[in-house]
């Protein structure tokens, strides 16, 4: 059995969460059982600048002071769970930190995450991976969804299909049919926005998110303005693809013709709304196909506990699907994240491949993760800080 530390940030950018987990093999399956998790927020001036980053025209000073202010956060966010497992019963041997994405054109060649792992070995005192999407962009894959190498232990049915659907600033969905053991029998790709739009419409009313759906519920779809969202060209390629920051962030609304001040609204809330439970169901009844199998929707990522955002899903979904939150099958919401990239330090300690195929288009089996060696010296840090959480923000 290995204990390992998950660092996660996603699209969203409000900060890292963090979750420590136990993860074994029996008898050939992946077993993972969450122990402790935590969360640490950015501080608004670090969210704006991440938020507003333009890879386009950022200078490579900027960069480097986002990739230490960035791997600070990560670093309280290991100590903080540290600290707050020491009585648990049992140390955590490795670390696995995602990092924040800043850049993410897979088409190019290119996806970046930043968060100095040298900065979170060195505070943790542990073996850190990091960097676990290039080498899969590298072989020509999209670097991601990667979620389905956890999805499959968790969530995998015997008799059911399952589609697991992760709601961050991007959705995703991994369909698993029922039976399948191996990567090579799943298919996922990134449906369109998550959350991201949504946040979008709540930052220029004022708010940092859309609170369990309450102002899209207030609000009322505009049903043209729906229609002429879901012909982005994001939504006609097929999949292997995956998308981010640069497709349904500015860019999206720059397409429809949209400015900030036009956002303002309930009734665009409720649009993008709208769009996000379309897309994701589109995509999920299109990926299962004619399977007679019964058939469960798993909703997971902060975007889950969107109440309105959910019931919409469901709503669409009808009496084909049994629609149900990931807490109900043993992981938190919350805590898929976090558990995924444990799980992917797990693997790149052990030196294992992953069959990403089908998945994200790579062309063989990969690899994935940079491994940071923890310090040949305990670093000296202030204990006081590392309790409170504020080592470093």
């Amino acid at each position: 059995m290995a204990r390992v530390i998950g660092l996660m940030s996603g699209t969203s950018a409000d900060g890292v969460d963090a979750g420590m987990f136990d993860i074994r093999r029996k008898t050939g399956r992946v077993m993972i059982r969450l122990v402790a998790e935590s969360k640490v927020t950015y501080r608004r001036r670090l969210r704006e600048r991440l938020l507003q980053f333009d890879k386009a025209s950022a200078s490579a000073d900027e960069l480097a002071d986002l990739n230490v202010a960035v791997g600070k956060v990560f670093a309280t966010a290991a100590l903080k769970i540290i600290k707050s497992t020491a009585a648990t019963g049992g140390a955590p041997q490795l670390l696995g930190s995602h990092g924040q994405t800043v850049a993410h054109a897979p088409e190019s060649g290119i996806t970046l995450q930043i968060g100095e792992p040298a900065i979170i070995s060195t505070a943790s005192g542990l073996d850190t991976w990091s960097d676990f999407r290039v080498a899969d962009v590298a072989m020509g894959g999209q670097g991601a969804p990667l979620a389905p190498i956890v999805h499959l232990p968790l969530f995998a049915d015997d008799h059911f299909d399952v589609t697991v659907i992760n709601i961050g600033g991007i959705a995703n969905l991994t369909y698993i049919p029922a039976g399948a053991t191996r990567l090579g029998d799943l298919r996922a790709y990134d449906t369109g926005p998550g959350c991201m739009l949504i946040d979008l419409c709540a930052r220029q009313l004022g708010k940092d998110f859309d609170r369990d759906g309450a102002m899209a519920a207030r609000g009322t779809c505009d049903p043209r303005l729906l229609r002429r969202f879901l012909t982005h060209p994001y939504f006609l390629r097929k999949a292997p693809k995956s998308a981010g920051r640069e497709i349904f962030g500015q860019a999206f609304l720059d397409w429809a013709g949209l400015k900030r001040r036009q956002i303002a609204n309930m009734k665009t809330v409720a649009t993008f709304t709208e769009l996000t439970a379309r897309s994701i169901v589109d995509g999920a009844v299109k990926t299962r196909g004619k399977s007679s199998n019964p058939w469960r929707i798993v909703l997971c990522g902060g975007g889950a506990l969107n109440i309105h955002l959910a019931r919409r899903i469901a709503q669409m979904a009808g009496s084909k699907a049994q629609v149900s939150l990931s807490d109900e099958h043993g992981m938190p919401c919350h805590s898929v994240e976090t558990a995924l990239i444990a799980l992917l330090a797990y693997y790149a300690q052990r030196g294992e491949a992953l069959d990403l195929r089908k998945l994200t288009g790579s062309s063989c089996c990969v690899r994935l993760g940079k491994k940071t060696p923890a310090p040949a010296a305990p670093a000296i840090v202030d204990k006081n800080k590392i309790a409170s959480g504020n080592l470093f923000v």
